[in-house]
């Protein structure tokens, strides 16, 4: 299916039109300060902030947007910031556009954002390094956990209709105490796909790890408002810290995306190829395959009000595409009941609003399976196909009037059970992670962050998470982990959030970040976690001390 899809594209590419222009890796820098301007400031750019990642062109649009006379000089410095890395939007002529005077050897860094350009009206083209080198002390360990990357990202455009992105990163590391407890228990890596021993002759290191992450993807337009995207990577829906319906906790999976950007709506449409198992439990040559439609369409009522719809059916049919989950328009329960097939089908609603222009209300509800009735009546309280999640949140920009402190305070809650299916591969994973939460399910999260740049080039944050969940127990399905069958259930009703063995888990992580040049970081972190089970074989104690330097990579911090 993968190669009919990439052939038909690639056949239709000379007849489309204008190119969809390159996104914003999701954690990267400029998301975060877009989201600042359109609380803030509210530039008249149509941005729908809860599908990510974002487009370069906005980002650019939105900087050139702003009233550079009324902004502080931190805001200021973002603008030119994000401006620096979009810079193939800006003209000749520009007052932005920087340039050095001495290019190192007349080619590399010819401006503060890219180690190597080509700026021809026919061609673009944008190169980078990445790297990555961490050290981290265990203060429970004797043991050196440490982070090794390297990649490289390019990116560009041809005759302004094709528009193309790719990155590879090669990594080695040895991971946390608790994060290899992670890896042991549901034999996978966070973020990683297939992984191998890391063993060097030149060092002793136990439970080393060495894998690949690769993302790339090509888009253009088949009209002004409908693109289309081809390639392997993450995206995000939603306006907070987590996402119940589609987040970046897996590591990248094969999509088709087509996306739809007309008045107020915002359209994506995602069909995505997934893996059911670990790839490390795989027995055969090939990996075996299901399979993801997704839609989801938001729609600003206003400036600062949005709402969006989301619906996700997962299935597998032995490495074949049920093809009338192709159709962008309709709902995927109807076509379910069409084909008689018993999909695993997910709802949910996404909203946010922007008021007072320092503070953003946002808000989730999922809904796996739901009977309103079992909610009301008291014989059937518990019943476990209540399978719903929410997820409530507010950001303060300037909080207290202070430039760039922004605090934010978010609430999740996901039922036992949900994502999960009654066919274990249909569950809603990818390699054994998450395509959610990367909690899981079961659980209820308290978080708060912090976030203050007292200066352009340092960037300080703090963060706290307040859990409560529960474990399976060895031969149980308590409703933690979707990729048990819900057929393995313990009881039908009596089910609760926290059940199995009980636990809290406590995490309090204080960044530091020193910008050197641009996107070059000397970071330091400190992370504190506790975990503390009914089960005492489970409690867990980490408290770590890094020092690290990176290199345009924006990597997901293990918050669970």
């Amino acid at each position: 299916m993968k190669k009919r899809l990439t052939a038909i594209l690639l056949f239709a590419l000379p007849l489309l039109a204008s190119g969809q222009p390159v996104g914003i890796p999701i954690n990267a820098p400029s998301n975060q300060i877009m989201e600042r301007w359109q609380v803030l400031y509210r530039p008249d750019v149509a941005l729908h902030s809860a599908i990510q990642p974002f487009r370069g062109k906005d980002a650019a649009l939105m900087a050139l947007a702003l009233d550079t006379a009324a902004l502080s000089s931190l805001d200021r410095w973002d603008q030119q910031y994000v401006l620096d890395e979009q810079n193939e939007w800006l003209p000749d002529s520009s007052q932005f556009l920087r340039k050095h005077r001495k290019p190192i050897f007349k080619t590399f860094f010819p401006t503060p954002a890219y180690f190597f350009e080509v700026n021809k009206p026919e061609f673009k083209l944008r190169v980078n390094p990445m790297m990555n080198l961490s050290l981290t002390k265990e203060r429970q360990s004797a043991a050196l956990p440490f982070e090794n990357q390297r990649g490289i990202e390019v990116r560009g455009a041809v005759d302004e209709r094709l528009f193309f992105y790719t990155n590879l990163i090669e990594t080695q590391l040895k991971l946390p105490d608790y994060t290899q407890n992670w890896l042991e228990t549901y034999k996978s890596l966070p973020g990683a796909g297939v992984y191998k021993r890391y063993a060097p002759r030149i060092a002793d290191i136990k439970n080393g790890w060495d894998f690949s992450i690769a993302t790339a993807y090509m888009g253009f337009n088949i009209s002004r408002h409908v693109g289309i995207q081809i390639g392997h990577g993450r995206h995000f829906i939603g306006s907070g810290n987590r996402s119940l319906l589609l987040s970046d906790v897996s590591n990248p999976y094969f999509y088709l995306k087509l996306d739809t950007r007309v008045w107020r709506f915002h359209y994506q449409n995602l069909f995505i190829e997934l893996n059911p198992v670990p790839p490390v439990l795989t027995t055969s040559d090939r990996f075996p395959t299901k399979y993801a439609a997704i839609h989801y369409l938001d729609f600003q009522l206003n400036k600062n009000i949005s709402v969006g719809f989301f619906e996700a059916t997962i299935f597998n049919r032995s490495r074949q595409f049920e093809l009338q989950y192709l159709n962008p328009v309709i709902l995927y329960r109807t076509v379910e009941a069409a084909i008689g097939s018993p999909d695993n089908v997910l709802i949910g609603l996404n909203a946010q609003g922007n008021f007072f222009r320092r503070t953003q209300v946002y808000g989730q509800v999922l809904l796996d399976e739901f009977l309103f009735a079992a909610l009301v009546n008291p014989t059937e309280r518990g019943w476990w196909g209540n399978k719903i999640g929410v997820q409530a949140g507010l950001k303060y920009f300037n909080a207290f009037g202070v430039d760039h402190l922004d605090l934010q305070a978010e609430f999740n809650s996901v039922r036992p059970y949900t994502y999960s299916h009654s066919d274990s591969l249909n569950s809603y994973t990818h390699n054994g992670q998450p395509l959610a939460h990367p909690l899981w399910a079961n659980f209820k999260e308290y978080s708060f962050f912090a976030r203050y740049r007292p200066l352009p080039r340092l960037f300080l944050q703090g963060r706290y998470y307040h859990i409560q969940t529960g474990d399976d127990r060895p031969g149980e399905n308590w409703g933690t982990y979707p990729m048990l069958s819900y057929g393995t259930r313990l009881q039908d009703y009596g089910n609760f959030i926290g059940q199995g063995d009980a636990a809290t888990i406590d995490l309090l992580g204080l960044d530091a970040s020193w910008m050197l040049y641009h996107n070059l970081f000397f970071d330091l972190k400190f992370l504190y976690r506790l975990k503390q089970s009914e089960n005492d074989a489970l409690d867990f104690k980490t408290q770590n001390l890094s020092v690290g330097l990176r290199m345009n990579i924006w990597n997901k911090p293990f918050d669970f």
